[in-house]
């Protein structure tokens, strides 16, 4: 009867079936903050006949939808960039869905024993936050666009040294260390497919929930640092090699860095659905089993598919940064990540940048967008320390001991 009476007032020109206009005006009127253009996703989804427009059942359907918040699913496999065939997506979906509606009797039994502080009764100013945190945008398509402008523009310098080392070929000094690096750190074919995947992947499940995405990326970022610690105490404890312990530091600092990504992940909501703290754990252990092997097998392919992953998060980062400025410069900075970045004990948030000096950098945190661009410069920094980890001809050391062998010279 709810949804008869909410029909009936939405459809103001009485045809039977809701636009995108009227849905969006129904929606927001009641306060529902929500945008058009998300209207318009899950109208396309909900539309089963096809009529370009919402029945009264089809608008029952979407309204259940989003309250079990599997409406944003059902819009990833009809959005451009994230199809797939229909028997594909008809059992995989069942699937989730099925899987999801353990969401709320899960979180129930959690909330009062593991997770006593998720209250389900919020204050209306923290409800207000919640609908801007909503109103958050990433364009899987722009991230792409941004990912193959770098590989164009990094294939432009390899030719450029190329081109330089031809010219001169006994004043080349710089181009030669330009070619040699790049061509180490060029990514073989036999990772680049599990690469395109993983990202594929991404952009299916958490289309048009960036916190979400980002939550799930934090939690599956810590374990190739782990492993490399890992891999490496296993090396020396079987004589095969013994690293620096600065390389272990190094990786432990990587490590801590991404974990305070993803608390401020979990401040911001980004765990609040029992499928994607699911997920996310799972494949992170699958992918810390994974990069083991890959580390026996070779140490470099590993560092090389780490330096994927975090260009990849740099040119999320960056997008989500760049498209939602206005909006993130009004949201305040969680707790979390004042305490890191602005905190007293900066030591481990220095060790991870190899290519800087102790104390060149520290962000000044004013709201969610300062957040967000730290985060991005983090990712970065992992990116360039990845690099080097392939490209040094010996033993890398971090920031700290540099300034201690300076400082005692």
């Amino acid at each position: 009867a709810g949804v008869r009476r909410a029909f009936e007032t939405m459809d103001k020109d009485g045809s039977g079936s809701l636009s995108t206009r009227e849905v969006y005006e129904g929606l927001n009127s009641v306060g529902i903050d929500v945008s058009e253009q998300d209207v318009e996703k899950m109208i396309a989804a909900a539309d089963t006949d096809g009529s370009k427009g919402i029945s009264e059942e089809e608008l029952q359907a979407m309204m259940e939808d989003i309250a079990s918040g599997k409406a944003g699913m059902r819009a990833a496999f009809k959005q451009r960039g994230a199809w797939l065939p229909g028997f594909v997506a008809g059992p995989l979906l069942a699937v989730l869905e099925r899987i999801g509606k353990m969401d709320d009797a899960q979180d129930q039994k959690l909330q009062q024993k593991i997770r006593p502080y998720r209250e389900r009764i919020v204050s209306e100013d923290m409800q207000k936050l919640r609908n801007k945190l909503d109103r958050l945008v990433l364009d899987n398509d722009a991230v792409w666009k941004r990912e193959d402008n770098r590989r164009e523009q990094i294939r432009a310098t390899f030719e450029r040294a190329k081109k330089e080392q031809l010219r001169s070929p006994s004043d080349s000094g710089d181009a030669d260390d330009m070619v040699e690096q790049l061509s180490t750190t060029e990514s073989p074919a036999i990772i680049m497919g599990p690469y395109f995947f993983l990202c594929w992947i991404l952009d299916v499940l958490f289309t048009n929930r960036p916190i979400q995405r980002f939550w799930f990326l934090e939690t599956v970022a810590r374990m190739p640092y782990l492993s490399y610690n890992t891999m490496l105490a296993l090396y020396e404890s079987l004589g095969w090699w013994r690293a620096s312990s600065d390389v272990r530091l190094i990786h432990f600092a990587e490590e801590w860095n991404e974990v305070q990504h993803l608390k401020i992940m979990e401040a911001l909501g980004g765990d609040r659905f029992w499928l994607d703290r699911f997920l996310a754990r799972h494949a992170a252990i699958f992918y810390f089993v994974i990069l083991n092997h890959v580390w026996l097998f070779s140490p470099s392919i590993a560092y090389n598919f780490s330096e994927l992953i975090e260009f990849h998060a740099v040119d999320t980062y960056g997008e989500f940064v760049d498209a939602n400025e206005e909006l993130l410069k009004s949201l305040p900075a969680p707790q979390e990540a004042i305490d890191y970045y602005e905190g007293d004990d900066l030591f481990l948030f220095d060790e991870f940048q190899t290519g800087r000096q102790p104390s060149s950098r520290r962000p000044n945190i004013q709201n969610l967008y300062d957040v967000f661009s730290s985060i991005r410069d983090d990712e970065l920094e992992h990116v360039k320390t990845m690099f080097q980890c392939q490209t040094a001809e010996s033993q890398i050391e971090s920031p700290n001991t540099r300034k201690q062998r300076a400082n005692r010279a």
